[in-house]
């Protein structure tokens, strides 16, 4: 009898088992705990094999010249779709701005360790404080408030809108040449990056409390774009979140790259000097009006890079 009661109180358990159900009454809303249909195989955890590949070290002494310039990474352009791309994340698979997103980890804005810092300056000596940054990557509207019941304007609130990964859509990027004796060739490092937001004002000036419908004589005119400066991140600081990323390989999507490979070592970009070391500290647009000649400049000035290797050579 007592083996009967305890075989009774096990069916109990497992039917109030099966029977659970979630809050919104649905059992089959259940996580199911396998890899999500995106391989044919078991995919190794790249978090826990990549490792940014360390710099060759570098003596003052054997710098025997080096220069600095600005570029700037238009996501726009096709070959650099795999930086943008995807806008949402779909399974392993991240866009270089939501790998940067994750770095920093707003979701978590008291966490201290673990994050990628936001610096306000070139030089990336002044850490922007989180509390500042989160502000950064937001923008905020005055819209007009209205009472629920009459419908009166009763004066203005503050519509927050948060930035998405999508809405970056260039890089700044600050990186130097330089010949090393030692080996006998030109080199280069990235220093900077820094992102570049682009967003569409909305016009408040159409907001009110109730929903209308649009007039048939109405046009859809888009509002200008406004571009916005997120802060200045350290490179080498970034490369170890850059390493864990894979990145779409267009050519054999069986060998995926990771960010970290594409930007430092292969390069697999495309870009436009805006800017090199001068006295002035000034852009090239700050002294040439005309964007063809302003495209011209930036040609002159990566031809030189590329003559000034082969120009200390001696036959």
């Amino acid at each position: 009898m007592k083996k009967f009661g305890l075989l009774l109180l096990a069916l109990c358990a497992v039917s109030f088992a099966i029977a659970q159900e979630d809050e919104d009454g649905s059992t089959m809303n259940q996580p199911i705990d396998r890899a999500p249909a995106e391989f044919a195989w078991e995919q190794l955890e790249v978090n826990e094999l990549s490792d940014p590949i360390p710099y060759a070290p570098i003596r003052q002494a054997d710098v025997m010249y080096y220069y600095t310039i600005w570029r700037t990474i238009d996501l726009r352009e096709k070959v650099n779709h795999p930086l943008y791309f995807p806008t949402e994340v779909r399974g392993t698979w991240r866009s270089l701005a939501q790998t940067i997103f994750d770095a920093v980890d707003m979701d978590n804005p008291d966490k201290s360790e673990g994050v990628l810092p936001i610096y306000s300056d070139d030089m990336c000596t002044m850490p922007t404080p989180r509390e500042e940054l989160k502000g950064n990557l937001a923008v905020s509207y005055p819209v007009p408030d209205f009472d629920p019941e009459t419908g009166e304007e009763i004066g203005t609130k503050d519509m927050v809108i948060q930035f998405e990964a999508k809405e970056i859509t260039s890089y700044n990027i600050k990186e130097i040449w330089y010949f090393d004796k030692q080996e006998s060739r030109l080199k280069y490092q990235i220093l900077t990056l820094e992102p570049i937001l682009e967003y569409e004002r909305p016009n408040t000036s159409s907001f009110s409390g109730y929903d209308e419908e649009p007039q048939e004589d109405e046009e859809d005119v888009q509002n200008p774009l406004t571009k916005k400066r997120v802060g200045y991140i350290y490179y080498s600081e970034l490369r170890p979140f850059l390493a864990r990323q894979e990145v779409f390989n267009v050519k054999n999507n069986a060998q995926r790259l990771s960010f970290d490979d594409l930007l430092t070592w292969k390069r697999y970009f495309s870009s436009l000097i805006y800017k090199e070391a001068n006295t002035y500290d000034r852009e090239i647009q700050d002294y040439i009006a005309n964007a063809r000649d302003q495209r011209i400049e930036s040609e002159k000035i990566t031809e030189k890079l590329r003559t000034m290797e082969s120009d200390l050579w001696e036959f």
